[in-house]
């Protein structure tokens, strides 16, 4: 039996009038690109993890060699009750065996007291044949037993490898969908799709509040609260994960990279232009990370940025590339260097800050 290949209410009824039914749909303008976020994130960012899915999987192939050898346990236990059924069944047979031979050829009719003697072996012979026939029909039905139940068990078996083979085929596909999806920044310019999206329908909120353009952003923002829980998760999984912190930058929610390397707090452009700062950026620089790395950027000064029970008022930073900042952007020193701050990796808040 091989072994699987291995190392994801009731509610009262109430009568409402129309106008209170009525949902605020998102504008024409911005369905479309909500519709394909919504198509990717259903895809690659909600539902069970990468890492979570590969450990179910991969609990769902040792539990199934656990059955192998349960199986393989108990089907050798059905093999030897069914030898030990057919042992007597055996043993009459060549007990019967002997008597045939001792019997002989029948005696000289006339012969009376022979054909008495004769006749005397022939009934031993066949009561022993009774019982050879009782005790095989025993050893007949507990091998039919033994059959039956070590087919039931290949057959479960074969509905957990089948169950097994199925799930791993779906997370090979999956992640590999998802490498698919990686593959040249693609996931880079989905993040930076979705702060667009934000920049864009904060932008015509402001202009001209509609409960449309709400509608879309609220599920927007749920977009990215998912994609946060979604980059939070995956860095957890690690040994050396990223350590993110939920912070808000002005009042718009997000999630940064704890990174005490880095010079400044850095955003991408996007998500400046969200909160409404844009026309503040400053002219292209050059900043350092975390490891000396230089990357180019546009000066900019927070008026509020707060994270872990801290806040603080104009936070130098910068407007840098996506693909340097992960979703949101790096919480550089600009901003740690005005508290005493802590990282724990065994709190669920892994970021302690103390005002200085």
């Amino acid at each position: 039996m091989p072994h699987a290949p291995g190392t994801l209410r009731c509610w009262p009824l109430l009568l409402l009038t129309p106008a209170l039914v009525a949902q605020a749909q998102a504008p024409a303008a911005y369905a479309s690109r909500l519709e394909g976020i919504e198509s990717v994130m259903a895809r690659f960012y909600r539902g069970e993890a990468p890492e979570a899915a590969t450990r179910r999987v991969n609990a769902l192939v040792e539990a199934y060699n656990a059955q192998v050898r349960q199986t393989n346990q108990e089907a050798d236990a059905a093999r030897a009750q069914a030898e030990q059924a057919l042992a007597p069944a055996r043993a009459t047979a060549a007990l019967l065996e002997a008597r045939d031979k001792a019997l002989g050829a029948p005696p000289d009719p006339s012969d009376r007291d022979a054909v008495r003697g004769y006749n005397a072996r022939v009934d031993a012979r066949n009561a022993l044949a009774a019982q050879y026939n009782e005790r095989q029909a025993r050893a007949r039905a507990a091998v039919e037993a033994c059959n039956a139940r070590i087919r039931g068990l290949d057959e479960a078996l074969d509905r957990t490898r089948r169950q097994v083979e199925s799930e791993q085929g779906a997370l090979k596909a999956r992640n590999a969908a998802f490498a698919a999806f990686r593959a040249q920044d693609r996931d880079v310019a989905f993040f930076t799709s979705v702060n667009r999206l934000l920049a864009d329908l904060r932008e015509a909120d402001r202009s001209r509040p509609d409960p449309g353009l709400a509608q879309a952003l609220a599920q927007v923002r749920a977009c990215r609260r998912d994609l946060a829980t979604w980059a939070a998760a995956r860095q957890a999984a690690q040994d050396n994960g990223l350590v993110l912190v939920l912070a808000t930058a002005l009042d718009e929610p997000c999630c940064f990279i704890v990174d005490t390397g880095a010079q400044q707090v850095c955003l991408p452009e996007e998500i400046i232009q969200a909160i409404g700062l844009a026309g503040s950026l400053g002219e292209p620089s050059t900043m350092i990370l975390a490891g000396g790395q230089k990357v180019s950027g546009r000066a900019i000064t927070l008026p509020r940025l707060a994270t872990s029970g801290m806040a603080a008022r104009d936070v130098p930073g910068s407007a840098i590339p996506p693909s340097e900042v992960g979703i949101d952007g790096l919480l550089g020193q600009t901003f740690l260097k005005r508290f005493t701050y802590t990282i724990d990796e065994r709190r669920p808040e892994k970021l302690l800050l103390t005002p200085r």
